[in-house]
């Protein structure tokens, strides 16, 4: 049987006890490039596609269709990768009324390569690579002009490297479910409250691997977030404590400045704590046959890995 020493097993039993050593943790990371700027303090927030992520609940409150592409490098040679579309539904209820809805898919993925391997004996072996993949589904719904409520379902599938006994995939999959408010109390504040990884976990297929036993299930930690958000004259400013059945505890704090150039060209600039590391962050919106653009970049100046890390992303708007 083949046996590695990974340096991403090293960094999850250093966690035990937290969020970081149980499953499903590459979603832990946040989703989007504008909420990574201002430190994923985005319950309260949740525009855009990234309600799916952060809040399902705001998804009825989208006023236009959106798609994004964002890509995260980080150190270790670690990638996150978010694929999101969002769009507003207004179906008819009972005796004609008007319902305001929204519904959005994404495709949130984790990537870890060329990771170290060795046999018992400390030869080095050939690196493998982790892929993991959540797939989601979401809908929110209007119960008022102030306040909705939605549900996300999500499906992962996950693969680790070549470390059976033939040199196959370990593979993974498992099926969770997110659930969340939105509402807009007053002029100017929103407010938001999540409830994250319900049911979720990740069942291992490790009959080829692991002799004492056909399968290993990871479970993943529920988690509960609420937030708020204020914005007037172009300025937001958001906060969000998160908190989970493990323990942990963590505030994310986030800014936003943006200026209208045009009536359809915008620049802003971002700053937010998330947790213990802060970002920083910009993004353009321009129109480009009559599409409204969006382009966002965030620099992440990371407090435990030993490299910081950048993202950027793509949107359109119509």
């Amino acid at each position: 049987m083949r046996y590695c020493f990974l340096s991403l097993f090293i960094l999850t039993s250093a966690l035990a006890g937290t969020n970081g050593g149980m499953g499903g943790a590459f979603t832990r990371t946040g989703a989007g490039v504008r909420a990574q700027a201002m430190g994923n303090a985005y319950t309260g927030v949740a525009q855009g596609p990234s309600a799916l992520y952060f809040n399902p609940g705001a998804l009825s409150f989208q006023e236009h269709s959106e798609f994004n592409a964002s890509s995260r490098s980080l150190a270790l040679d670690r990638r996150v990768d978010y694929l999101a579309f969002s769009t507003p539904l207004h179906p008819k209820a009972a005796e004609g009324k008007i319902v305001n809805a929204g519904v959005a898919v994404g495709w949130l993925h984790g990537a870890v390569s060329d990771i170290d391997s060795r046999d018992f004996d400390g030869r080095p072996l050939e690196s493998i690579d982790m892929s993991s993949n959540v797939f989601q589904f979401g809908f929110g719904v209007q119960f008022s002009p102030k306040i909705g409520a939605g549900i996300a379902a999500k499906v992962a599938y996950e693969t680790f490297g070549k470390i059976a006994d033939d040199d196959t995939p370990v593979n993974g999959d498992g099926f969770g479910l997110d659930a969340g408010v939105f509402g807009k109390p007053i002029d100017h504040l929103t407010v938001g409250a999540q409830l994250k990884d319900l049911n979720s976990k990740t069942t291992w297929s490790t009959s080829n691997y692991w002799s004492q036993g056909t399968s290993k299930t990871d479970e993943w930690p529920l988690q509960y977030r609420i937030g708020a958000a204020y914005e007037r004259s172009g300025i937001t400013g958001a906060l969000d404590l998160e908190g989970s059945e493990e323990g942990e505890t963590k505030i994310h704090i986030g800014a936003e400045g943006m200026t209208w150039v045009t009536d359809r060209q915008w620049v802003a600039g971002r700053l937010g704590l998330d947790h213990e590391n802060l970002n920083f962050g910009v993004g353009l919106g321009f129109e480009i046959w009559k599409v409204l653009s969006k382009v966002d970049f965030t620099y992440t100046l990371e407090s435990v890995a030993p490299d910081d890390a950048v993202a950027v992303s793509w949107g359109v708007e119509f």
